[in-house]
């Protein structure tokens, strides 16, 4: 018996000395607080709570960042929150990882990471709201030597939409005295809106007729009193939304309505504003095109008026889509690059139009020629018909054919304008007279036909009739006779009785008119009987 207790003593000892080295070394391995530092740049020390205030629809950010002291430990760090209120969103949180230990070469003992919190767009302003970033760190060799710590951030909420501070108060300023049954808030409310009312229609009654003929000193009294009308109406409608947001925080509605209504009135008066932008654009536009039309030398004038009206309308519809669009939340971002993309992959695909269109602008704005114009495009007549956005319409000479032109072509062609300064044109008619011919002569008769011609214009405004010799010719001498006549229309046959007339005149005066002549020599058969050269012998 006594064998066996002491056989049980001495397995107790060794039993007792093969756990001990083993505890002693856990408890002299064991993870501590001081093997690593959790940091939050530009924040006091994580031990103490961190205060914040985020106004609604906002967001703030913090980076976190968990640095390992130790040179033997392998941490594993991992994230979480507590969150109670329902009106603080978690966007982002540090993902868990492992960090090595410090060994002195670099930054690969830290773990970093980003905190973000965001606050619902309606809400009320709240105080004093806790959220807490819990951060587990585990050493990886021992999984049971987990230290859970809490970062706890302070958040203070300002709401735009929060009426505590506007409740039953004249115009969400002046409190309401008044004694009962006319201290509630409908008392503030209702003469808030009534007192906005007058406000806006006495503002309307002095300011848009003055807006009308400041804008534009040709504005005659009936079109500013329409301007003073749609104004008005626009302007009442404009403040009446506007006293309606008023008046919600006046009787202290709940931060959800007041948002959605400050959404809807929001959009409401973006579009009460452009419409106001719209008649202001159209005064301005009219009043411009207007001064212009009146310059002589101006080639604009109110036929450019449905060009600029329709850019303009273009212009406020986009602006307008984007205003509603992004009251709604919508990334205007996203569609902008979309939009870009879609562009870009237009443009490579119908560069043509797109010059056609951008060409059309250009003519329209630059007014090169006009309807009735006689063009000269690549040394082809035409008359001017029609001027569209993307082609230009002509018609030929003889009017019996209408041609339909793409305005690239024609802004990339050499035009000249053969009326557009004076329907008057110069015509030049070309003569040839026989060598050895009196060219004084000639000349004195040319210039006699075209004097006494009822188709040529003799005024000090035009050129008089010339005589110019132009070139020597195989038959003859050219000679060049240019007169003014009425309009270029004319022209053909105006050319066609100088040309009969002088003619004529040079068959009285017996001025010879050359022509081409051929000589033939007959040859007499002086070879008969002998060898002509060329010809053949044979034996």
């Amino acid at each position: 018996m006594k064998g066996k207790l002491a056989a049980a003593f001495i397995l107790s000892i060794l039993i007792v000395g093969m756990i001990a080295p083993i505890s002693l070394t856990d408890d002299a391995d064991a993870l501590s607080k001081d093997d690593y530092v959790i940091s939050i740049p530009g924040t006091h020390t994580t031990e103490e709570p961190i205060d914040i205030t985020i106004g609604n629809g906002k967001s703030a950010s913090w980076s976190v960042y968990v640095v390992n002291n130790s040179k033997d430990l392998y941490l594993d760090a991992s994230f979480s929150v507590i969150n109670e209120d329902s009106c603080i969103n978690v966007d982002e949180m540090p993902s868990k990882g492992m960090v090595l230990p410090n060994d002195g070469t670099g930054h690969d003992n830290i773990l970093a990471g980003t905190f973000t919190l965001s606050v619902d767009k309606v809400t009320n302003s709240e105080s004093d709201i806790v959220v807490k970033l819990i951060v587990n760190i585990t050493d990886i060799k021992n999984p049971s030597s987990l230290i859970r710590n809490e970062v706890v951030f302070n958040i203070n909420i300002e709401s735009i939409y929060d009426t505590s501070s506007t409740y039953n108060k004249f115009f969400g300023i002046f409190e309401n005295n008044l004694p009962a049954p006319f201290d509630g808030p409908w008392v503030p409310c209702i003469v808030s809106i009534i007192v906005w009312i007058i406000i806006a229609q006495l503002a309307v009654m002095v300011i848009a007729p003055r807006l009308a003929k400041r804008l534009d000193k040709h504005t005659t009294d009936d079109d500013a009193k329409r301007f003073e009308t749609a104004i008005s109406k626009l302007i009442t409608v404009l403040v009446l939304v506007l006293s309606i947001n008023e008046s919600l925080g006046i009787l202290g509605a709940d931060a959800s309505l007041v948002g959605e209504t400050a959404k809807l009135s929001f959009v409401i008066c973006a579009v009460l504003a452009l419409l106001i932008l719209w008649k202001v654009y159209l005064i301005v536009v009219e009043g411009i095109l207007t001064k212009f039309e009146e310059n002589d030398d101006s080639t604009i004038d109110m036929t450019l008026f449905p060009l600029m009206k329709m850019i303009g309308k273009i212009t406020l519809w986009i602006l307008g889509a984007f205003i509603v669009l992004g009251s709604f939340g919508v990334n205007l971002q996203g569609i902008l690059v979309s939009a870009g993309v879609v562009s870009l992959g237009i443009t490579m695909g119908a560069q043509s139009v797109l010059s056609q269109f951008f060409s059309g602008i250009v003519i329209l704005m630059t007014r090169p020629f006009k309807k009735g114009d006689f063009l000269k495009i690549n040394d082809k007549v035409y008359i001017v018909k029609r001027v569209k956005l993307m082609f230009t319409e002509f018609t030929g000479w003889d009017r019996d054919q209408i041609i339909t032109m793409p305005n690239n072509a024609v802004t990339a062609a050499t035009i000249v304008n053969l009326t557009k300064e004076d329907e008057a044109y110069r015509l030049y008619v070309y003569f040839s007279v026989a060598y050895g011919v009196d060219l004084k002569k000639a000349e004195e008769v040319m210039l006699k036909v075209a004097n006494e011609s009822p188709v040529v214009l003799h005024d000090s405004t035009h050129a008089a009739p010339n005589v110019r010799m132009t070139s020597f010719e195989d038959s003859g001498i050219e000679l060049r006779l240019g007169v003014t006549v009425r309009n270029f229309n004319g022209t053909i046959t105006d050319a066609s009785a100088l040309r009969m007339a002088v003619y004529q005149a040079f068959l009285d005066n017996d001025i010879e008119i050359p022509y081409n002549r051929l000589e033939v020599t007959m040859l007499n058969d002086c070879f008969k009987g002998e060898k002509r050269p060329g010809d053949v012998i044979s034996d």
